[in-house]
């Protein structure tokens, strides 16, 4: 196999692997599939507007926030919907919430489609503490980070 294959497939697991480790020693949510598929998006298209850092992070916090006001505002008096099960007003409230994350980032041009998975996870009632909502933000944050260090470091060693 070639470097332009290992390399991205090397740094995604490591990736995971670090925030899986620190997930387990922290007992917060920071592994999840939305940031696995931002971590996709970012091997795969690595010079795209999806896989800027900036709309990484961007993406999955407004996506979270979104989500959580949705919560809020449709299902906020529902025992959360991992208990519970799915209810009409949880599908609503993960469907309006999708629909205003896609909104915003398209206004704001910030495309990063991992972003409506965080924002359907929150939305669906899936993370019912504000605590695993803002977990799920610092961990976009930590994927953010470890992207933009790896973009730097292969923009100065690319000839």
């Amino acid at each position: 196999m070639n470097e332009r294959v290992v390399r991205p497939a090397l740094l995604a697991t490591l990736g995971m692997l670090a925030l899986g480790l620190l997930a387990v020693a922290t007992r917060l949510p920071l592994l999840f599939p939305a940031i696995g598929a931002s971590a996709a998006v970012m091997a795969f298209t690595p010079g795209a507007p999806a896989a800027r850092p900036r709309n990484c992070l961007l993406g999955h916090a407004i996506g979270a926030g979104i989500g959580w006001l949705c919560v809020q505002t449709i299902a906020g008096g529902l025992p959360h919907a991992l208990s519970s099960g799915l209810e009409w007003p949880w599908m609503l409230s993960g469907a309006i919430a999708l629909g205003l994350t896609v909104g915003i980032l398209l206004a704001l041009d910030l495309p990063h489609p991992p972003a409506a998975a965080t924002t359907m996870i929150v939305g669906m009632g899936l993370l019912p503490q504000l605590w695993q909502v803002l977990a799920l933000v610092a961990s976009a944050a930590l994927t953010a980070g470890a992207a933009h260090l790896i973009q730097r470091v292969r923009l100065r060693t690319t000839p």
